[in-house]
């Protein structure tokens, strides 16, 4: 069962459906007697019996938005430019998603671009609604219940996350099937703190080291996401080095793509419709460890090229990526990576330049990339850090995104492409064809007419 964010039905949706019950029943009218086997009674997902399978269907649900999420915010941050053919994929690719398109409000998994809100939404509620029948006294009796919980708390919270970071505002039910409040970016990643707090707690309880790393790591994201310095340290500090929790894809069906291989990479479908962006291409880092293009060792984190050939739009140089190299690659949701950035970000926002700029070093050494031999000062050792970033987590997570959004208006602003600063700073892109004006997604209308909390 999945419950939708809250829509209204109209009266033609109601006539609509009546006309078609009626025209079937005409035809045949033991209709209604038919046996679909396909279909699961409410009631049967009441039982203990399924608690395995409630709890696979919602991280299967939470992979799928995840990677539409990350993927669509890879597209539409500055990580690649269009090339595409396609209208609605040039749009995504040009900040043009618009509220009252239905794709962008209501589109599943799969398809030929990324929305994001409902499955987000129904993955949240999922997670939700699995917790609340784990949490019911008919099944108290199942194996590793707390574990359980943790996994859905955790996954629930990663739903969270792509809702409150991405969205400029955004609706989240107090009580599933009534109609939320509306609430602020902030509003909503405090809820994912609180469920990710939760999965710790469960966690721990049940010695699930996987799920509480994992929430370690989402807790410490939206903590630096509300600066919260003090407990970003606390949390990343506590990752184990190479922890990695990934979202699994396969080949399967487009719902279970990797959208990152498959928008850019894949030789058939919807390949060549994105290309990477021309200032992700020549990345390297000079002997005395600042960031360059071009001009030092080269940096393997964005391993980039061409083969020559044009994007789907017939006139822009593809370029791709080595990232992923199938539809079936894992896609990262957790990982030590990112809490070491979030650790570092947070000690040289607390003042502990040097701290930061060591965990760089050691990211450095790993990869034998040369190691920071200059002293910044805490606004450039904050660039550094978002700098490094942006080539760790190339194509993961929306990071990169999310980085846009947070230091927006700020010392650190990244621009979005099309605005001055950005490798197309006059609005339109190397094919001419103008930017639009979103940065964070907008609450789609379907939303906002049919919520009655919101005006």
């Amino acid at each position: 069962m999945r419950s939708p964010p809250f829509q209204r039905v109209t009266r033609g949706t109601v006539r609509a459906l009546a006309l078609v019950l009626l025209v079937g029943v005409a035809a045949c009218d033991d209709l209604l007697s038919v046996d679909t086997p396909g279909q699961v009674a409410a009631a049967d997902l009441e039982t203990s019996t399924v608690a395995d399978l409630l709890v696979t269907s919602a991280i299967s649900d939470l992979e799928c938005a995840w990677n539409q999420y990350t993927a669509g915010s890879a597209v539409h941050s500055d990580e690649y430019i269009h090339s595409s053919g396609n209208l609605a994929l040039r749009d995504w690719a040009t900040r043009k998603q618009r509220p009252d398109d239905p794709t962008f409000a209501q589109g599943q998994c799969g398809g030929a671009v990324f929305p994001a809100y409902t499955p987000l939404h129904t993955a949240r509620f999922q997670a939700n609604d699995a917790f609340r029948k784990l949490d019911s006294p008919e099944f108290a009796e199942v194996a590793d219940l707390e574990g359980k919980k943790a996994t859905m708390r955790a996954y629930g919270g990663y739903a969270l996350v792509g809702l409150g970071e991405g969205f400029c505002e955004m609706s989240v039910p107090q009580e599933e099937g009534v109609a939320g409040p509306l609430l602020t970016p902030a509003q909503v990643l405090e809820l994912a703190e609180s469920k990710f707090s939760e999965a710790i707690t469960l966690a721990g309880q049940a010695g699930n080291e996987d799920i509480r790393n994992m929430a370690l790591v989402g807790r410490a994201r939206v903590r630096l996401n509300l600066g919260r310095l003090e407990g970003v340290i606390a949390d990343a500090s506590q990752v184990p080095a190479g922890y990695l929790k990934e979202a699994s894809r396969d080949g399967s069906a487009d719902r279970r793509f990797n959208y990152n291989f498959e928008r850019n990479n894949a030789p058939s479908g919807f390949r060549q419709n994105a290309s990477i962006a021309n200032h992700y291409r020549d990345l390297t880092i000079a002997p005395d460890g600042r960031p360059t293009e071009g001009d030092g060792v080269p940096d393997p984190r964005v391993e980039v090229w061409t083969e020559g050939a044009n994007g789907t739009d017939g006139v822009t140089e593809h370029w791709i990526h080595g990232k992923y190299t199938s539809r079936a690659s894992p896609i990262p949701i957790a990982s030590y990576r990112e809490a070491q950035l979030f650790l570092a970000e947070a000690h040289v926002r607390s003042g502990a330049v040097g701290t930061g700029i060591d965990i760089v070093n050691a990211r450095r050494d790993e990869l034998g990339l040369p190691r920071v031999q200059f002293s910044p000062g805490q606004e450039e050792a904050l660039a550094l850090v978002i700098e490094e970033r942006r080539r760790d987590l190339f194509l993961e997570g929306a990071h990169r995104y999310n980085d846009m959004l947070r230091f927006r208006g700020t010392a650190q602003e990244i621009p979005f492409l099309g605005e001055p600063g950005s490798i197309h700073p006059n609005g339109v892109d190397q094919n001419g064809l103008e930017y639009g004006t979103v940065t964070c997604y907008p609450l789609p209308d379907v939303e906002r007419s049919g919520n009655p909390n919101i005006s």
